[in-house]
């Protein structure tokens, strides 16, 4: 697991950076395009409040522009694009603890 920058439009995740097609993750989703992604933060430090989510979907490379890679000198930034499939969230729309136990909420990815 490697910490990552991302962006998402609405519809796909997209994970770059300035030597993507260098990197362990773009070998991996060449050989398999089958992909999770945890998204883990804190809303607050005091009061404590983490919020998270994990996806898992299908990835594959694009280049896109408008994306956070645009805030760099690189000419044609690729991206590894997920297409969410399965996701779970925590601390996002309701508390992450109710009545004690950790509240974690599964859906499938909206078409």
């Amino acid at each position: 697991m490697v910490p990552v920058g991302f962006d998402y439009d609405g519809n796909y995740f997209y994970v770059g950076g300035m030597n993507i097609l260098k990197s362990t993750k773009y070998k991996n989703v060449v050989k398999n395009n089958k992909v999770a992604l945890v998204i883990d933060d804190l809303k607050t430090v005091d009061p404590w409040d983490p919020r998270g989510m994990k996806i898992y979907g299908a990835a594959d490379i694009v280049t896109r522009q408008g994306g956070y890679m645009d805030m760099t000198d690189h000419p044609n930034p690729k991206y590894i694009r997920i297409t969410p499939e399965k996701k779970w969230s925590w601390g996002i729309e309701e508390p992450v603890f109710v009545e004690g136990k950790f509240n974690v909420k599964r859906a499938e990815a909206e078409d």
